[in-house]
């Protein structure tokens, strides 16, 4: 297409004439649509950002500069359009592998964290079945975090009692740990 026949078609699409709108489209559609499939190597993200061109150019007409060489100009506002798009297709990807990896993350946390939870529970239900003096000697100890000593002066026993009744109980749990992981390997 001429130059002049170029520039009027041009005027007349910023005037609103949907004619010469139709009239580009036909002439440029081909080649820009091309260009784009050679970046983008998706006909149909090609096709998607060449149509996103022409609804820009249609829905902005009042709003067009005026320029003398048509195809240069579809072509430099295609190429900011595909590097847009490929910019925005990194970024989600990126995005995706992040949310992935985090999802990830947390899953196995979150596994973590429940066996830690039920690991705990049993480990109280363990003390909770040692008699009276023996659960409560072992909680100060373990629990509580106090010394043999302290929790001697506490009972009004002697600390060779309190280590007793804590090798006992920690006999008694270790024991019924091992009967619970008999138990879950019998059942595997």
């Amino acid at each position: 297409m001429p130059k002049e026949c170029q520039h009027k078609l041009w005027n007349s699409i910023r005037q609103g004439n949907e004619k010469a709108f139709r009239q580009l489209f036909d002439e440029y559609w081909e080649n820009l649509f091309s260009y784009a499939c050679k970046i983008t190597r998706n006909h149909s993200s090609a096709q998607d950002i060449v149509q996103g061109l022409f609804i820009h150019l249609w829905e902005k007409h009042s709003a067009l500069p005026e320029v003398n060489a048509v195809f240069p100009y579809l072509l430099s506002a295609l190429k900011n359009r595909l590097l847009n798009a490929l910019r925005d297709e990194n970024l989600y990807q990126r995005h995706v592998d992040l949310f992935q990896e985090t999802n990830k993350e947390n899953n196995h946390s979150i596994v973590e964290h429940l066996q830690f939870k039920e690991t705990e529970q049993q480990l109280l239900h363990s003390i909770n079945q040692l008699p009276g003096k023996m659960k409560d000697v072992f909680y100060l100890n373990r629990i509580e975090n106090l010394s043999v000593a302290e929790i001697a002066l506490l009972q009004g026993t002697s600390p060779q009692t309190i280590r007793n009744q804590l090798n006992t109980a920690l006999q008694r749990i270790k024991s019924l740990w091992i009967v619970e992981i008999l138990i879950v390997l019998w059942l595997l």
